[in-house]
């Protein structure tokens, strides 16, 4: 007795092989497209945790702003010489320059970082003759600014004059002081651009309460990746302005 046996044809094994490549088409473009928004996903953690790191940093200095100790040890302190006005104004904010009025990306302020009774090192007389008599006082004169795409801190350190007198002793908390030298980068510029700082007064009338700190950024390499953020910053050393 003859047996027939029933072969796949030459058009179903085409048609095997072309569903069987499709199939494994979309499986490879799918487990490219998870790892790209993995990888995607990835970068903007990096992005968001670079930025509050820099956001948090300058927003607990910023709350110590004016702080003063009190020390038994000193009979003449010398803040009154750093201080904006009369009330005791110990922090400011501006634009970068007259042309960017728009918005305060810059922002100068001082506090007792050691706890002395005096910015800069310990003196009983910290100020003699309405000059400064402290060394080292550079590094209680803090700020922060965007310069460009970058984020700045200032760093004084042996720069800034000892022996100044009243006038340019204030000079270090005025708008000037956003073009001085003495700057430095707070976060890697080859991977991270800043696309905004502004500090703004939380009622708009320079109470001095608080400010509002927002900041934006972006992946230099990749600056459809981006993040925005923002904080508000109680000003606690800071005297209620009449105004």
């Amino acid at each position: 007795m003859t047996r027939f046996y029933n072969g796949q044809s030459l058009l179903g094994l085409m048609l095997s092989l072309t569903l069987s490549s499709f199939l494994l088409l979309v499986i490879i473009q799918f487990y490219s497209y998870a790892q790209q928004q993995n990888r995607r996903q990835l970068l903007q953690l990096q992005l968001q945790t670079e930025l509050q790191r820099a956001l948090q940093t300058m927003a607990k200095d910023l709350r110590r702003a004016g702080f003063r100790a009190l020390s038994i040890k000193v009979t003449q302190e010398n803040f009154s010489l750093f201080e904006l006005d009369e009330d005791g104004i110990s922090l400011a904010i501006y634009p970068m320059s007259n042309e960017s009025a728009v918005k305060n990306n810059c922002v100068l302020f001082f506090y007792d970082l050691d706890g002395n009774g005096c910015l800069g090192s310990t003196a009983k007389q910290c100020a003699k003759d309405e000059q400064n008599a402290t060394s080292e006082v550079g590094r209680e004169l803090f700020g922060y600014r965007q310069n460009g795409l970058l984020l700045e801190s200032r760093t004084y350190g042996n720069k800034a004059n000892t022996k100044c007198k009243k006038a340019e002793c204030q000079g270090y908390l005025q708008q000037n002081a956003c073009q001085d030298l003495g700057w430095t980068k707070m976060l890697d510029e080859d991977n991270y651009e800043i696309t905004d700082l502004q500090l703004n007064w939380l009622d708009n009338s320079k109470q001095y309460k608080g400010l509002m700190l927002y900041l934006a950024g972006r992946l230099k390499q990749s600056p459809d990746i981006q993040y925005e953020s923002s904080v508000v910053i109680p000003l606690l050393n800071q005297p209620i302005s009449s105004e």
